[in-house]
């Protein structure tokens, strides 16, 4: 018996010993960075995401005063210089924030320009097309006519010329003589100008319309318009330099077009790691993204930093200020294509710099968790008794052991809108999420924030200010950084996994009695979509192209005591309740919004009582149709199941 105990004591010191052993080797590393994901000069302008609302589109161009040019009657530009006829002189400035105007010639015949790398184009009062070398003494040599013309320019040695009628035709200027083609038409052109594979058009309605060269398109896309507050000039020139667009008044004021921005959108990525598995989360500032974009973009990341895409988790912050990121085919044409520029030279390459100097930036710190509550945001959507909302707010804060040095990760789920009118409703920004990560470092001695959006579905805030939203979960994300936080032991793992289900086909006769229901032809924004969407699926349906599943993507990162689950497309607060219940021993943040966003993800309530989110907005998100009733218990089971 004396034997049993004194064996078993040494089993239970060596088992001992072997936990805290193998407790003391889990380290954590961790590192943090960031990246803005501001638009650049070019593209000019960007249709911003979230709200059908006003029906002609919210864009982020802003026109700002660069002086005058008294008399002027003609306007154009190259890559690097702009050219003007003022009081019937011809002069020109180095295209810039302060323009110095100098004469360089006569211009009293001249009634519109174009220019090309070395030489300008005119039209002159006759209607005779001019060309001469920019570079020394002006020497003028007819090279065709273009008595209609209401406006020409210039690209590739190609020239464009719009006339009166809104045609719009082109012609190669080594043609003798020119050879006009006719290319398309805009109607109510007024002046014209070719840029970077693309022809850009000023309408008498202060339009400005885009038609891409490239793949010969021939449909305008709006890309700004007149709203009275960011655009609020009447113009009737618009010319390009230095990347830049440039506008001339009907008083003849000179504007240069910069995007309305708070100058704070950004990406942000955290990397964890623990003996050889890292995961990293990375949050946008936008309001969602496609999954083709964000399977190529792990990809990227995958060849670049040899982590696996199952290790990347990409959040949306869901702000209805950040422009277009992906497609949206029932919206109008503005919407339904994000600008590729932007995409491919912008948001791409940050989120893969941001990921890469996290992993990079990695060093021994220490993470512990918190979570306390918040009361920033309601259920919009349903009513009567037991209205869910998780008003968790989660706290990740990393501390590293070198410097102290702090990074906080918090998580919250409710919608980033409000407000949409005045000019808050065309600036670009990160909305109340950006607020807070401010305020947390000023106030809390944060060095770096980041904010991951949960199951905020079917949630909005309180107040319409997004300030006050920002300010007041900065001081519940406060409160909980000053209680005793819990610290995470143990390794790090990732799971990805999707489930597939079933699309509920519409026939081609209901597809067609819906849009003719719709199709009213009164302007209405929701019968519009409607009719949008019809065709969309009709077209689909053509090519035997309908998608005969949806689905949902669930990623689940365990590090240490902490569970983060990410489900894709707009979650709905249920979710978040549900799955902690799952675990009720264990820390578990649960966030929507992850990988894919192209439709809500509610549940049988919704769906039954015919909410938004449970219905309306799939036509919306152009979904071949909603999901079952039984959505909610299938992902719940399906996570249960699997215990990710």
């Amino acid at each position: 018996m004396k034997l049993l105990v004194k064996t078993t004591c040494l089993v239970l010191l060596s088992l001992c010993y072997t936990n805290f052993k193998g407790s003391a080797q889990v380290a954590y590393k961790s590192g943090f960075a960031k990246a803005s994901i501001e638009p650049a000069n070019y593209p000019f302008s960007l249709s911003l995401a979230g709200y059908g609302y006003p029906r002609d589109g919210r864009f982020s161009l802003d026109w700002i005063e660069r002086g005058r040019l008294e008399g002027c009657t003609a306007f154009a530009g190259n890559d690097d210089v702009l050219f003007a006829v003022s009081n019937g002189k011809l002069i020109s400035a180095k295209a810039s924030e302060n323009l110095n105007w100098k004469n360089i010639g006569d211009g009293n015949d001249i009634v519109l320009m174009a220019v090309g790398k070395k030489a300008l184009y005119v039209v002159n009062k006759s209607g005779e097309i001019l060309k001469s070398a920019i570079s020394g003494n002006l020497n003028w040599k007819k090279i065709g006519m273009a008595k209609d013309a209401q406006s020409i320019t210039m690209q590739d040695d190609i020239l464009y010329v719009a006339d009166t009628g809104g045609a719009i035709s082109f012609s190669q200027v080594t043609s003798n003589p020119l050879n006009w083609i006719k290319l398309t038409n805009l109607n109510g052109v007024i002046s014209l100008v070719a840029y970077d594979g693309s022809l850009y058009g000023l309408t008498v309605n202060d339009d400005l319309m885009k038609l891409n060269l490239k793949p010969k398109n021939t449909t305008w896309t709006k890309i700004a318009r007149y709203n009275g507050v960011s655009y609020d000039v009447h113009l009737k020139f618009i010319a390009v330099g230095n990347h830049t667009l440039y506008g001339l008044t009907k008083e003849n004021v000179v504007f240069s077009g910069k995007h309305l921005t708070t100058g704070d959108l950004s990406v942000t990525a955290l990397a964890l790691s623990s003996e050889k598995q890292t995961v990293v989360v990375v949050g946008a500032d936008l309001c969602g993204l496609g999954y083709d974009f964000v399977s190529s973009v792990k990809q990227e990341v995958t060849r670049k930093y040899h982590l696996p895409a199952a290790a990347l988790m990409i959040n949306s912050s869901h702000t209805h200020f950040g422009p277009v990121a992906q497609h949206w085919p029932a919206w109008p044409e503005f919407v339904q294509q994000p600008d590729s520029l932007y995409m491919n030279d912008v948001l791409r390459p940050a989120i893969v710099k941001a990921v890469g100097a996290a992993i990079k930036a990695m060093q021994p710190a220490d993470l512990y968790f918190g979570r306390g509550k918040t009361a920033i945001g309601a259920n919009r959507a349903l009513t009567g008794e037991n209205v869910p909302y998780d008003n968790d707010v989660d706290v990740l804060s990393v501390v590293t052991k070198k410097d102290q040095k702090k990074t906080v990760l918090f998580l919250a789920g409710c919608h980033a809108v409000f407000k949409n009118e005045g000019a808050e409703s065309y600036t670009i920004g990160p909305n109340f999420p950006g607020v807070t990560r401010a305020l947390l470092k000023q106030k809390a001695g944060v060095s770096n924030a980041m904010f991951m959006q949960g199951c905020g579905g079917d949630i909005n805030p309180v107040d319409d200010n997004h300030r006050k939203t920002g300010e007041a979960l900065a001081t519940d994300i406060i409160a909980v950084l000053n209680q005793p936080l819990e610290k995470l032991k143990g390794k790090i793992s990732f799971y990805m996994d999707s489930i597939n289900f079933p699309v509920k086909k519409w026939t081609e006769q209901e597809i067609l009695a819906f849009r003719k229901e719709n199709d009213k032809n009164n302007q209405d924004v929701e019968e519009e979509k409607n009719v949008r969407w019809a065709d969309h699926m009709f077209q689909l349906n053509k090519e035997n192209k309908m998608p005969v599943s949806m689905p949902v993507y669930i990623q689940t990162f365990n590090i240490g005591n902490w569970k983060l689950v990410g489900l894709s497309r707009e979650v709905v607060t249920d979710y978040s309740l549900g799955i902690k219940k799952l675990w009720p021993d264990k820390l578990v943040s649960v966030a929507g919004y992850c990988n894919d966003v192209s439709s809500y993800l509610p549940t049988s309530r919704h769906i039954k009582a015919g909410t938004y989110e449970g219905f309306g907005s799939f036509f919306w998100y152009a979904q071949p149709s909603i999901f079952p009733e039984s959505v909610y218990e299938t992902v719940i089971d399906k996570i249960k199941a699997k215990n990710y």
